[in-house]
């Protein structure tokens, strides 16, 4: 005997699929608002002789502990691999620590009893 299980709450593949959800239309407005809060893009004029990246929507269910749905969370992505290093873009993604790490330095720290310092970076635009 075969048994199949269908999710309600599955992540769309496609945007087709997701728009039709009122809950993943909620979390790809949240995405807009904060790109647009964070001015992380800007509209402007594609130059002669190039194309345009192109974006897609991944979509998670993030999950609490006890397996409860938390949230839906649609992220826009630049299809990155489509993109060619100065000529398409200047600056590189900078990566951010995961909280695990942070955890394991702090224990390490603690055990070993160090001193620790914490610190903010803001990077600017570079020159052109």
């Amino acid at each position: 005997m075969v048994h199949f299980a269908f999710l309600v709450d599955s992540e769309p593949v496609r945007l087709a699929d997701a728009i039709q959800h009122p809950k993943w239309q909620e979390a790809m407005n949240e995405e807009l608002m904060v790109i647009e809060k964070n001015n992380t893009w800007q509209l402007t004029d594609l130059p002669k002789g190039h194309k345009t990246i192109d974006v897609k929507w991944v979509y998670k269910i993030k999950v609490k502990a006890n397996g409860e749905i938390d949230r839906y969370k649609a992220r826009l992505v630049a299809k990155g691999f489509e993109q060619r290093e100065s000529y398409d873009y200047e600056e590189i993604f900078s990566p951010v620590a995961r909280m695990e790490t942070m955890r394991l330095i702090i224990a390490l720290v603690a055990q070993r009893q160090w001193k620790i310092h914490q610190m903010d970076v803001k990077f600017s635009k570079r020159p052109t």
